[in-house]
């Protein structure tokens, strides 16, 4: 028994289906890739991201949670934030009333303070470091700039040993990554 089946693929549209899989598929193959480099990209930059507010949160929540008198500048990428005034509450009467006294008190003994710093390692990256306590756990940062500006509206004019009442702090930090092209800067500002 013989079959003539004449149903199936001539050479010519076999090469007519291979000319047509090599035009399409590196135009796939490209868009896979490049889409592949964009979510690494995304996802090393949001992981920068996140540990660079990481950092700068945990100085504003210095800033903001420690009762300072001032801010001084104590090296490059050093703020110090100085308690040189202490309060008194002493009872007035019998009623449960209370006087509340700030004194200012310059003596060594009282005055406290604490200390926001970059660091550069062996690698020299620089880690932040707040009151001696290291932040190891985040990204190294290539480059650190953290400066502050005094508010013109002060009481008081500047003092002459660099203290400021109330101001502005600028944190410009540069990220370093093996996949990344670029470094990766992030800027952030926040009064005190």
């Amino acid at each position: 028994m013989k079959i003539f089946d004449e149903k199936g693929i001539t050479l010519i549209e076999l090469l007519a289906v291979f000319t047509l899989l090599m035009i399409v598929l590196p135009v796939i193959y490209g868009v896979l890739t490049s889409g592949l480099k964009l979510y690494n990209k995304i996802q090393i930059e949001g992981q920068l991201r996140d540990d660079a507010d990481y950092a700068v949160t945990m100085i504003m929540n210095t800033f903001y949670s420690y009762p300072f008198d001032e801010v001084k500048k104590c090296g490059n990428n050093c703020i110090e934030l100085v308690d040189n005034q202490y309060t008194k509450i002493q009872q007035v009467d019998k009623r449960s009333f209370y006087e509340v006294k700030q004194h200012e008190d310059r003596d060594t003994d009282t005055t406290t303070s604490k200390i926001i710093t970059f660091l550069k390692d062996a690698d020299g990256n620089q880690i932040l470091e707040i009151d001696g306590k290291r932040f190891d756990d985040i990204s190294h940062f290539s480059n650190v700039n953290m400066t502050y500006t005094c508010n013109d509206n002060q009481d008081h004019s500047q003092p002459a040993d660099g203290g400021c009442k109330a101001g502005m702090v600028k944190i410009e930090l540069e990220l370093n990554h093996s996949r990344l092209e670029k470094p990766f800067k992030l800027t952030s500002q926040f009064g005190f």
